[in-house]
């Protein structure tokens, strides 16, 4: 029970800020993962200001883009990780590969879900994908050093 409690909840958190760690260093290294995220955040300021000036509320605008935000990190950073988390334990899943495989593939593929891309990716866009994959993973793998490895384990009461 303190597992429940107290290690999976800590690997998590640690799991989710190895994520947006390994999202930074990817934006430095691809300019388009740097464009994606930076020039979103640089255009979404620059509508606001623009909506601001014409004497419209850009609350409402800043609302609605920042609620996108959210569902964007969450489909990204915290709901892969945490699904295969309890899926890993549930099932006794206690291998590295899986645990970051599967966190990868959730990564990758929640986001497109969310934008319901229904078009095939084009070679930048594939790019981010592979970015999100590889973001994923990380975030897999760190969770399952720190918990993954006994995912399932029984307790020293159950072993009889």
């Amino acid at each position: 029970m303190l597992r429940w409690l107290l290690l999976i909840p800590f690997a998590l958190l640690v799991a989710i800020g190895t994520g947006m760690l390994a999202l930074l260093i990817a934006s430095v290294v691809s300019p388009d993962i740097g464009l994606l995220i930076g020039g979103g955040f640089e255009r979404l300021l620059w509508a606001l200001f623009d909506q601001a000036e014409d004497g419209f509320d850009p609350g409402p605008t800043a609302e609605a883009a920042l609620t996108l935000l959210g569902r964007l990190g969450f489909a990204i950073m915290v709901a892969p990780v945490a699904i295969v988390a309890v899926a890993s334990e549930l099932f006794r899943l206690r291998s590295g590969l899986v645990q970051s495989g599967l966190t990868g593939l959730l990564a990758a593929l929640l986001p497109l879900a969310m934008l319901r891309l229904a078009r095939t990716p084009n070679p930048a866009e594939l790019q981010v994908i592979s970015a999100l994959f590889l973001v994923g993973a990380a975030t897999g793998f760190v969770y399952w050093l720190i918990a993954g490895r006994d995912a399932g384990a029984k307790r020293a009461d159950e072993l009889d």
